[in-house]
């Protein structure tokens, strides 16, 4: 089975959606569940889902870019190689 450039790149944006959510739910329910002298505004699902998203995700986000950019460089070698 050959795959082509946009099912490589489509497999991997839904792998990174799976691993991000993975990853999302690890960060909130392992802060959620530290002990208690935890601010009480902070002991919620909707604080962790932003905090998550304004300090994890950015860095995820340029991995996927990273990923997407190696991809299309082989992409682009491999073609150049067939010629």
């Amino acid at each position: 089975m050959v795959m082509t450039k946009n099912k490589v790149l489509l497999v991997t944006i839904v792998l990174w959606l799976i691993g991000c959510t993975l990853y999302g739910y690890y960060y909130i329910t392992s802060t959620l569940s530290l002990p208690e002298p935890y601010d009480a505004y902070a002991r919620n699902w909707q604080f962790q889902l932003l905090a998550f998203s304004l300090v994890r995700l950015p860095f995820l986000v340029i991995v996927l870019g990273l990923l997407i950019g190696i991809e299309l460089f082989l992409f682009v070698k491999m073609e150049s190689r067939e010629r």
